[in-house]
């Protein structure tokens, strides 16, 4: 079994192709056909994408912007060469340069040239506490990492220590999402790989985007076999479509498998922060642990100002829709911050705790704190608690479980249905990226427009842009030069993207699409 996909057994909006050349009865000539074009096109970033930024894109703009960065340091490149010099003019190619600690060392920038990286890579780069290695694209441009036809792995393995990873696209184009062997994690008819597996300590996974992989981001902590996962921190990523399908041929159960973010944490702060978590098949956040680790593996989570909507919808299945954060397992939990985060689903929802045995021997979760959230879903309690603090959240769609533990829900809302009417925005600027912001609506009335108060994000004088998180390298449903009060942003006029392999999954009629009563927006502008 591979390291990928042992850790799976234990355990916003890109449009893309979504639905395989043999729905349409192509041959096979016209299929291979399209398909590498299909993959050879994601080397092409639209001008209007939204990581677009130079003079040209923010050209309109009449305040003082940021300057582009003129990239200093060591360059890859998806033709480059493991003997190159590593210059922008003589590239290295990628698992070189993430191997050899010879060549990038601590302080050190490795650039990503714009391009396809094709295959499954490992990084052992070591930067240090005081220096740290950044790895990111060569400033506006679309780096992909594609696991097609892969050797075993995750796109990207982190090994190390102290580096810093930013802006790197994972997916895999492996149309084969539905399992009709069994209901495992590691069925044998799917060989989709992972997406990012972090195992070494002290990394940041910083605005990556993850999906239509075997799952999304997996950030592991010290087991059994040693490794240390200490303070990892994933923020501002977009992950979804994650994931595959279980269906065994001989009629017996099936689910949805692959998560999001797959995690446990023993020591230190393991912090998930700032993303965007939609569809695939299996769990949004799963912070889960089993089997015999000595009644740890579930403590020190920072879950903060994330947003979570309708996990599981990738499922071609009717009502298979998921947890949008578990935190819980055959361990107890401990030391649980869950903050200001924003959630949607029809049937979905938010829990802490799982069980209250291991082996037959009780125990108890120890402490969680969920302060100033806003969740359109259920909120569910399970297993025992020794206290649950809850003060300032808005949870719709009821509480269920054991909530007579919560100790006290006055300066709470608790409510079975979500408002009939009004609206509810949320502002979130990226604390790694300047030039970038999110924006959540919730629009009970339907409008097809929504005015939002973009000097929360955008300075007067700036230009921007605002896409869907549904089509975030396509053109911007908005864009301009801010001028100061609220612009309207045009709700529910992007279709959401379709697991690769599984077109219709995603379906309106399911209420897999919120349309225009709920949307999650990625703002890019000048930096005023």
């Amino acid at each position: 079994m591979t390291l990928s996909k042992l850790y799976a057994a234990i355990g916003f909006f890109i449009v893309s192709l979504t639905a395989s050349a043999s729905d349409y009865g192509m041959s096979t000539a016209l299929k291979l056909s399209l398909f590498s074009q299909a993959t050879k096109s994601t080397t092409l970033t639209s001008p209007d994408a939204f990581n677009v930024y130079n003079e040209v894109t923010f050209s309109g703009s009449y305040c003082n912007s940021l300057p582009i960065v003129n990239p200093v340091g060591i360059f890859a490149s998806p033709t480059g060469k493991p003997n190159a010099a590593g210059t922008k003019e003589e590239p290295l190619d990628l698992a070189t340069a993430l191997k050899n600690n010879n060549i990038v060392q601590d302080g050190d920038t490795l650039w990503l040239m714009a391009g396809i990286y094709k295959g499954t890579f490992v990084s052992e780069l070591r930067g240090s506490e005081s220096s740290p290695i950044i790895v990111k694209p060569y400033p506006g441009s679309r780096v992909m990492i594609d696991t097609t036809n892969a050797d075993s792995g995750a796109g990207l393995q982190i090994n190390g220590m102290w580096t810093h990873y930013y802006g790197i696209e994972v997916t895999s184009y492996d149309n084969k999402r539905v399992s009709t062997v069994d209901n495992s994690s590691n069925p044998s008819d799917i060989t989709l790989n992972g997406g990012v597996d972090v195992i070494g300590s002290t990394n940041r996974i910083i605005n990556f985007i993850s999906h239509d992989n075997m799952g999304g981001i997996n950030a592991w902590s010290k087991r059994q076999d040693g490794f240390a996962g200490v303070d990892t921190e994933i923020y501002g990523s977009i992950i979804y479509n994650n994931g595959w399908s279980a269906q065994p041929s001989d009629g017996s159960y099936g689910r949805g498998h692959g998560h999001a973010i797959y995690t446990q944490n023993f020591d230190g702060v393991k912090k998930i922060t700032n993303n965007i978590i939609f569809f695939g098949f299996g769990t949004g956040i799963h912070a889960y642990q089993t089997g015999n680790q000595n009644n740890r593996g579930i403590e020190n989570f920072d879950i903060q100002d994330n947003v979570w909507f309708l996990t599981g919808a990738s499922d071609i299945r009717k009502g298979m829709k998921k947890y949008d954060c578990l935190v819980g397992g055959y361990q107890p939990v401990k030391n649980l911050l869950i903050k200001n985060n924003q959630g949607y689903s029809d049937i979905g929802r938010t829990m802490i705790g799982y069980a209250s045995t291991y082996k037959d021997v009780p125990f108890s979760n120890k402490n969680a704190d969920l302060t100033g959230n806003y969740l359109v879903q259920n909120f569910k309690v399970n297993g025992n608690w020794e206290q649950i603090n809850m003060k300032d959240n808005d949870i719709f769609h009821g509480l269920s479980g054991n909530s007579s533990q919560i100790s006290d829900i006055s300066g709470n809302l608790f409510t079975n249905t979500e408002p009939a009417n009004g609206k509810k925005i949320f502002y979130s600027n990226n604390k790694y990226d300047a030039r970038r912001g999110r924006i959540t609506i919730y629009n009970y009335d339907r409008e097809t427009e929504v005015g939002v108060d973009l000097s929360k994000i955008v300075k007067i004088g700036a230009a921007y842009r605002i896409h869907s998180v549904f089509d975030l390298f396509g053109k911007p449903v908005l864009s301009g030069v801010y001028n100061g009060g609220n612009v309207n942003i045009p709700m529910g006029t992007i279709a959401p993207p379709q697991p690769h392999g599984l077109n219709g999954a995603i379906n309106t009629d399911e209420g897999d699409d919120p349309k225009e009563l709920f949307g999650v927006f990625i703002v890019t502008h000048a930096g005023c």
